[in-house]
């Protein structure tokens, strides 16, 4: 079957870059394999399936499907071509050191894959990351479609709002999503123009409009601005392990708070997002002192 193609001259980490969209291992939707990496979503046209692959001069990309045509003219706003690093200056050891490999190769993605980043992070309010992993992989699985093209057996297109807007609460129910988040990503479905707005706008004018979809705080619009509006500021408030992760990376301390990492990250204002990932991609952590466990959080994330 003949696919779309599209290049990007440039290096780039499209592993780093995009590796933010992968909602675990068993993900539907992100698969890792020796051809590329594959994302599969929905853009405006519809279902689509993209393999990107690194190459000498940059990355080439093949996508099937009704949206392929979208996928291989955004490929430049996926692998952030305009993200503007203009007034980013490491001030911490650890970032100057991540931000030296990475300089050349990472930037913020603009996927504008707002619907299916918006329903995968309401999944993801107060619950573990294994339990909001099960869930999406579940409704990929039930209620997705398959991917176009020769995508690796098993990946789905996730639901489109009419499809999600159909979904029975039982089945939410077997997937471990509670009523209030059944309400969000129900509000989420009838709110397109919402999204759709807020896509269009600066990336720090888009966060907020978000909110304005009942059920949506400042933690989900963080985390969906930051993957689908080429948010460089996006902060992800009110997050136990990011507030202990910054904190512990740059401080050593291991029982950061909101309050701290928001000081910390104060000297990167217009780049915290930026920041954040640095630390991230340089895999630093706090060590773990108990098990796995339901979070605490504010009623709306």
């Amino acid at each position: 079957m003949t696919g779309v193609e599209a290049s990007f001259d440039g290096s780039r980490d499209v592993s780093a870059i995009l590796g933010t969209l992968s909602r675990g291992r068993a993900d539907p939707s992100f698969q890792r394999t020796a051809e590329g990496l594959w994302v599969i979503g929905l853009s405006p046209q519809g279902g689509f399936s993209a393999c990107l692959e690194q190459t000498a001069a940059g990355v080439a990309l093949t996508g099937w499907g009704e949206g392929a045509g979208w996928v291989a003219d955004h490929l430049p706003d996926w692998l952030g071509a305009d993200d503007d690093l203009r007034g980013f200056r490491p001030e911490h050891d650890l970032i100057d050191r991540a931000w030296r490999r990475y300089r050349i190769t990472w930037r913020v993605p603009r996927t504008l894959l707002t619907w299916q980043i918006a329903l995968a992070a309401v999944l993801e309010q107060r619950v573990t990351g294994v339990e909001a992993r099960s869930a999406w992989r579940m409704l990929l699985i039930e209620h997705g479609s398959p991917a176009p093209g020769p995508a690796p057996g098993g990946m789905r297109v996730p639901p489109d709002p009419d499809a999600v807007l159909r979904i029975p609460s039982w089945d939410w129910r077997r997937y471990g999503v509670d009523r209030q988040r059944i309400r969000t990503i129900r509000e989420l479905a009838s709110a397109g123009h919402v999204l759709e707005r807020a896509a269009h706008m600066p990336a720090s004018q888009g966060r907020v409009a978000l909110t304005a979809v009942p059920g949506v705080g400042p933690w989900t619009a963080a985390e969906i601005s930051a993957r689908a509006f080429g948010d460089a500021d996006a902060v992800s408030v009110g997050d136990y392990h990011q507030a202990r992760n910054v904190t512990y990376a740059l401080t050593g301390e291991t029982d950061g708070t909101d309050e701290d990492m928001l000081r910390l990250l104060a000297p990167y204002a217009g780049h915290r997002y930026r920041a954040v990932r640095m630390i991230e991609l340089a895999r630093v952590a706090p060590p773990r002192r108990g098990p796995r466990m339901r979070l605490p959080g504010p009623g709306q994330q």
